[in-house]
């Protein structure tokens, strides 16, 4: 983001006098590792005993009870940082409430423009916790198999049925993950939580299944899956859907999970 990039015009009392004028402004960054960065300018910088100009020093306010901001530059670690040309400066701010103050500078008669100074986060950004979960699937004549989201839950080599099913989570995800049998009349109003088990009992087929996130999750994910059926085929749904075969008695035989940003 860029923080100042302005012109400042002031009234002369001579015409021929060279004057250093300045202008402050504060702003105020979340605890993080930044770099400051002169932008590359058209305007020659002017330089008066060796100090260039335009050119920008930046400070921390001081706060009660809070470090104040550090400056690192030329390998020292600074209170106050002057940045002018292609300058580059890393902003060390701590916790807690941290004024920024940058005060621009420039010298002339004429008007100049500022410093454009340009402010990013160099450390990463808190990424949210991880999205993620296993589906456990209860196989004919094979038993429970874990698979990972995305991949089709189903026997290798032969087309046997699905007995049951149950998903273990993330923390993130939790019990904000239900699902239940679609279509059975006796199970059809009644959603499992993860990391629940759902099965029709008695080693019987499951007859379809749908899946559903709930808030505050459901804001900012979605939950897909798809079902392969012995006769029907493949057929795909999302957000609480009912995955079930139009062909009565037809068994599901694979099935995939996934939960996805929305």
């Amino acid at each position: 983001m860029t923080t100042t990039n302005g012109t400042l015009a002031t009234v002369e009392p001579e015409a021929t006098a060279d004057r250093l004028r300045s202008s402050a402004q504060v702003i105020v960054l979340p605890e993080g590792t930044y770099v400051a960065a002169v932008r590359p300018s058209a305007q020659r910088p002017r330089v008066i005993n060796g100090v260039a100009f335009p050119a920008a020093q930046l400070t921390s306010v001081p706060q009660p009870g809070t470090s104040p901001v550090r400056f690192l530059q030329k390998g020292a670690l600074e209170p106050v940082a002057w940045v002018a040309a292609a300058d580059e400066v890393v902003i060390s701010v701590p916790p807690g409430p941290s004024p920024l103050m940058i005060t621009n500078y420039i010298f002339g008669q004429d008007i100049q423009s500022c410093v454009d100074l340009e402010i990013r986060p160099l450390s990463p950004a808190k990424q949210a916790p991880p999205v993620g979960l296993r589906l456990f699937a209860t196989i004919q004549q094979i038993g429970e198999q874990a698979f990972a989201a995305g991949e089709w839950a189903a026997a290798e080599d032969a087309p046997f049925w699905i007995e049951g099913i149950r998903v273990e989570t993330s923390p993130s995800v939790g019990q904000l993950l239900q699902y239940r049998v679609a279509g059975a009349n006796a199970a059809e109003a009644h959603w499992t939580p993860a990391p629940g088990g759902l099965t029709l009992g008695g080693g019987r087929p499951l007859s379809g299944i749908a899946f559903r996130l709930m808030p505050p999750l459901a804001n900012t994910h979605r939950v897909i899956y798809a079902a392969r059926f012995l006769r029907h085929g493949e057929i795909e749904a999302a957000d609480g859907e009912p995955c079930r075969s139009p062909q009565p008695q037809d068994p599901l035989i694979a099935l995939r999970l996934a939960i996805v940003p929305r």
